[in-house]
């Protein structure tokens, strides 16, 4: 994270930025694996608030502060149905909490402030208004909106650089409108935090238990459904309703193979698996796989062998005879220093039957070349150690 604050928004900006600076020191960057998001130091002990889905389901993530210090922390606890996970850090910040307002509920148009970073950038100051606050439920406020796109697990803080709450995506808030953000209120927090207010080394050996936001029944993070209630469950990867039907596709493709689509989803639109091409086999398979942005073209690569040390032109002689014979969609490519076995499928009246066929007829051909190239070659083998 960078020393400078990057601020955009509308009148008096001078005056949140002079009361929102003492809050900076508590604003962490969080990467988790290939996600990375906003945090807030919200326990004098150093445990940080974030967004669950902005994190995913990690264990372990990387902790970066303002001044630059980078520290390993832990999620401790997490909330599926409010859309937060509380980490601890791996030793103390020295960094103060963020201030809490009390009580900390927004009137419809009050002026907020939001500070958000990412690893490796400047902390970022955003100015917005509350533009909606839901109906009091048992007494509490259940969410606010903002006109302003925010993001996940970033803090709203009121003019005098107090918490107001966390952006996030709780699953009993409706969806908000393009360009809006919902936020969950600091006073939603407090019994998620009451518990952790206490030394590190008792907060150590913790870990989170994710419970089902619609029959609150724990589940298994690398499981696509709920035991308990059979709902799907979330996913750091908030689904597109414009992918809907294909990724229902994959997710029963996949299941024909024994896998959960959870546990092999690495994007918004990608997927990684390792599959033995029959069960006896050494080696398993990597396969990516990945759908398009509009949703209508399946992509599947399997890297196979990197080039050879010696005998370059009788290889690549050998490449283009295979691809002559190769049948069906798949081809063989070059790219860098690794050999791939791939193909591009149309989604239009694929079923997920087609899409089993298709991922499994991969792997069988990119084995069959591995051995193939290793053999004549002395290629050596890419692939993944441990199938899934």
């Amino acid at each position: 994270m960078t020393g400078q604050i990057a601020a955009h928004g509308d009148g008096d900006l001078a005056l949140l930025h002079e009361r929102v600076a003492r809050a900076r020191r508590s604003i962490v960057a969080i990467r988790a694996g290939a996600l990375s998001t906003t945090g807030w130091v919200a326990l004098g002990n150093g445990v940080v608030a974030a967004s669950r889905r902005g994190l995913g389901y990690p264990t372990e993530v990387a902790l970066v502060f303002e001044d630059g210090r980078s520290l390993p922390g832990r999620v401790i606890a997490a909330d599926v149905s409010r859309d937060v996970a509380l980490v601890a850090p791996g030793e103390p910040t020295g960094v103060p909490a963020l201030a809490v307002r009390a009580p900390a509920e927004p009137r419809l148009g009050d002026r907020v402030a939001v500070l958000s970073c990412l690893p490796g950038q400047s902390l970022r100051l955003a100015v917005a208004r509350v533009c909606q606050v839901q109906r009091k439920i048992d007494g509490l406020l259940p969410a606010f909106e903002l006109d302003l796109a925010a993001p996940l697990g970033a803090p709203v803080l009121d003019v005098d650089g107090r918490v107001l709450g966390l952006v996030a995506a709780p699953s009993f808030a409706a969806g908000e409108l393009p360009g809006h953000s919902v936020v969950l209120p600091a006073g939603l927090l407090q019994p998620l935090l009451a518990p952790l207010d206490r030394s590190l080394l008792e907060l150590r050996d913790r870990a989170p238990v994710y419970r089902c936001p619609a029959c609150e029944e724990p589940f298994d993070i690398e499981e696509d459904r709920c035991l308990g209630c059979g709902r799907l469950l979330p996913h750091a990867f908030a689904p597109s309703p414009a992918r809907a039907g294909v990724e229902r596709v994959i997710r029963q493709a996949l299941s024909a193979l024994g896998i959960a689509a959870n546990r092999a989803r690495v994007g918004p639109r990608a997927w990684r698996i390792a599959q033995r091409p029959f069960p006896s086999a050494e080696m398993a398979t990597q396969v990516d796989i990945e759908i398009d942005e509009a949703g209508c073209l399946l992509i599947l690569r399997a890297p196979v062998v990197g080039l050879p040390a010696a005998h370059h032109e009788p290889f690549y002689r050998f490449l283009l005879t295979m691809n002559d014979q190769t049948t069906g969609e798949f081809r063989v490519s070059v790219a860098g220093d690794e050999v791939s076995v791939s193909c591009v499928a149309s989604l239009e009246g694929f079923s997920d039957h087609d899409a089993a066929l298709l991922i499994d007829g991969l792997v069988q051909i990119a084995d069959e070349y591995r051995r193939t190239l290793a053999d004549t070659f002395e290629a050596a083998p890419r692939f993944e150690s441990a199938a899934r």
